[in-house]
């Protein structure tokens, strides 16, 4: 494999529960990383130790803590603590991985993400796909296969360096992949690569407040209203039941909040213009409508 060199950073808090295994898991790839930043984020339990303790046994793990004000803001905070890891990194690599502190992946996840990455040169950001354990199952995330998720995210340089890397605001995760294939890259979630997220599904308050956050998201993005009236009315039929109306919600409430936007409308109309196309089934393939068991 002539492109293997990649890293890791991966922002941290309060996650000393999940990190043994994470980290266990990410030593047993067939392929290691040249290095892996694991960035603490201002936890208030024993996350820093456990790092420093597997930092000591693994070389390529580094540590990096982050002090001051313990305040977390909504959705762009993720993109500041990963930005901090990163440029600690002085490797030069030829895939960066963003990844959340509480997944767990397969040996040879990295192997099969590079081979597939070599195999069509236009990929630019890709993954598997993310499964919670749900009534002792495991239960795929419905996202469209376009749709890489911020909780695992692999770039390819080329292609990091072209979209300028994550935008600091909620709903960077959406716009990464806006950005790639505004820019002429593909994007891909693998439906035959599994990534297993150890928190458990949210209480039905839990499902309110994340709604109503996603709404909020697809506001920040600029999200067109129509899609975020029917992706609302989509999600109101599941349980808890007309709990998806609160999406729209959300969006109204990022609104009247004048919350903090995108400012790249040439992005914004091109994120636009691709919703009115999945709302036309121009992309019927790619969507994920049922729940998929893992292995099934």
């Amino acid at each position: 494999m002539k492109n293997t060199r990649y890293a890791i950073v991966t922002p941290a808090h309060n996650e000393e529960k999940f990190l043994p295994q994470v980290i266990e898991a990410i030593t047993r790839q067939k392929i290691l990383p040249v290095r892996w930043i694991i960035v603490d984020d201002r936890s208030t339990d024993d996350t820093l130790a456990v790092i420093q303790k597997y930092a000591a046994r693994y070389p390529f793990i580094q540590a990096l803590h982050l002090s001051g004000d313990t305040e977390r803001s909504l959705g762009a905070n993720v993109v500041q603590v990963f930005n901090a890891g990163l440029a600690k990194l002085d490797e030069d690599v030829d895939y960066i991985i963003k990844m959340d502190a509480d997944l767990i992946l397969e040996p040879d996840y990295f192997t099969d993400m590079m081979t597939r990455f070599e195999a069509d040169p236009k990929l630019g950001i890709g993954s598997g796909k993310i499964f919670i354990e749900h009534g002792g199952e495991w239960i795929q995330e419905r996202y469209p296969d376009f749709h890489v998720p911020g909780a695992c995210k692999m770039y390819r340089m080329a292609c990091f360096r072209d979209i300028g890397g994550p935008i600091i605001i909620y709903g960077w995760d959406i716009l990464d992949g806006t950005k790639a294939r505004m820019l002429g890259w593909t994007t891909c979630s693998f439906r035959d690569l599994s990534i297993r997220h150890l928190r458990m599904m949210g209480s039905a308050k839990g499902m309110l407040r994340g709604h109503i956050g996603h709404g909020r998201g697809m506001y920040a993005v600029r999200a067109h209203p129509v899609f975020v009236l029917a992706r609302s009315v989509y999600r109101a039929v599941e349980p808890p039941f007309l709990s998806g109306l609160l999406i729209f919600f959300g969006y109204i409430y990022g609104w009247l909040k004048g919350e903090p936007r995108l400012k790249d409308l040439k992005l914004a109309r091109f994120l636009r213009k691709e919703q009115l196309g999945r709302l036309l089934g121009r992309k019927l393939s790619q969507e994920a409508f049922l729940p998929r068991k893992l292995n099934s």
